[in-house]
């Protein structure tokens, strides 16, 4: 029997979940993708219908047209359902894995916004999950922490862990050096939001944006910076293993062009727009990050050509001696089951799906708070899902194979 799955939102990446869930689960899944906006369901059928044509095996999904702000249509939309993915906004996921819980629906969402996800974690911590609670579970945060956990593991005792991660256009030629290729609610929030780092020892909150540092990753320039929501619970996770030097120093940074950064300083906090709810002004308009998130929508032009790169950087000691390990990725856009998939809706598409995936099959706890942690890098790359990040190009040959 299928496993039934609602997914929530289908934007950029939440059809993009919807096609690889049911392209890789191969028969195991039965979707429902709702969106408020037809069109866009539209676009997901269109690829969807597509698809069926491609496999050896059926494709089972329905849309529905569904106001996520409409809590009774939610709950409604929820019955019945194995799981939800949660792929909305960071400000409309508030409630979403409440009514899950209620309804006995395992909640997944791919969320760098720190409040939703502490918001989850308060359901299992009172004593009240019903359900496998798993947030987080993207690229990053998701990914990235369980190949900074595996990078820590190599160590007796970590002294500097940096995880870094960037989703940029391949031909960028704006003066920002960026394109929309993810949420510009999303990005524009971790730009804004405080971040929980690890610096000599002390946990502590620093503004975004701050950190920065320029590298060269392949023969590329580049910059990094603090982002927030990126670090997920991998810091807490070390800390309670025991894993951390007393000057332990533990960071997410997102990867950007160099002068990105500048710009984004110069936009949210010389002007102000950082801030989430402003007072208009005489003339009634209201400079915010709203409105920044509306601009970037309407100015900055989409691309299929991106290439997210992942790079994980661990100092520490082992067996008593200094040491150090990296840990690379380059995941370009792919062509794969009739279209060009840009690199991070194929990431973000298969870091939810996996963790779907490896919990339906009883490899990931049933109930409660799940950390992305919980699931080890090989665990991960063992599934299909896994290609997505180690061999993109082998993909689509797996999805077919009978």
């Amino acid at each position: 029997m299928s496993h039934n799955v609602l997914i929530l939102g289908g934007g950029k990446v939440g059809k993009s979940v919807a096609e690889l869930l049911l392209a890789c689960g191969k028969g195991a899944y039965r979707v429902t993708l709702a969106d408020r906006d037809q069109s866009t369901l539209n676009e997901a059928v269109e690829n969807l219908s597509r698809l069926a044509t491609l496999v050896p095996f059926k494709v089972e999904f329905a849309t529905q047209v569904l106001d996520a702000t409409d809590q009774s249509a939610v709950r409604k939309a929820l019955t019945g359902q194995h799981a939800v993915i949660c792929m909305l906004p960071f400000n409309f996921v508030k409630g979403i894995a409440e009514a899950a819980n209620e309804l006995g629906v395992h909640y997944f969402d791919v969320t760098e916004d720190v409040a939703t996800t502490d918001a989850v974690r308060q359901i299992a911590s009172s004593g009240r999950a019903k359900v496998a609670l798993v947030p987080q579970c993207g690229l990053a945060p998701g990914y990235i922490a369980q190949a900074a956990y595996e990078v820590a593991k190599e160590f007796d005792q970590v002294k500097d862990l940096t995880l870094r991660v960037g989703a940029l256009s391949q031909f960028p030629t704006n003066q920002l050096k960026y394109n929309v290729t993810w949420s510009a609610a999303g990005v524009i929030n971790e730009y804004c939001e405080p971040c929980n780092v690890m610096l000599h020892g002390h946990n502590v909150k620093v503004p975004a944006l701050e950190g920065l540092e320029k590298f060269s990753f392949e023969g590329i320039e580049y910059e990094a910076f603090y982002t927030s929501g990126g670090v997920g619970t991998l810091i807490e996770t070390l800390g309670h293993e025991k894993r951390l030097s007393p000057e332990a120093n533990v960071a997410y940074k997102t990867i950007r062009y160099p002068g990105h950064r500048d710009l984004m300083q110069f936009l949210l906090n010389d002007l102000g727009l950082a801030t989430e709810h402003a007072t208009p002004t005489p003339g009634g308009h209201k400079f915010d990050r709203w409105m920044l998130i509306e601009l970037f929508d309407h100015a900055l032009a989409r691309t299929l050509q991106d290439v997210v790169i992942i790079f994980v950087n661990g100092i520490g000691t082992k067996n008593g001696k200094p040491w150090q390990v990296n840990f690379r990725r380059r995941v370009p856009s792919t062509q794969l089951l009739g279209r060009w998939w840009p690199a991070i809706e194929l990431t973000t598409a298969a870091g939810v799906c996996a963790m779907v995936d490896l919990h339906r099959t009883g490899k990931l706890p049933q109930k409660g708070f799940i950390r992305q942690e919980e699931c080890t890098l090989p665990m991960f790359s063992s599934t299909i899902f896994g290609l997505a990040y180690d061999h993109p190009d082998r993909l689509e040959a797996e999805i077919l194979k009978k």
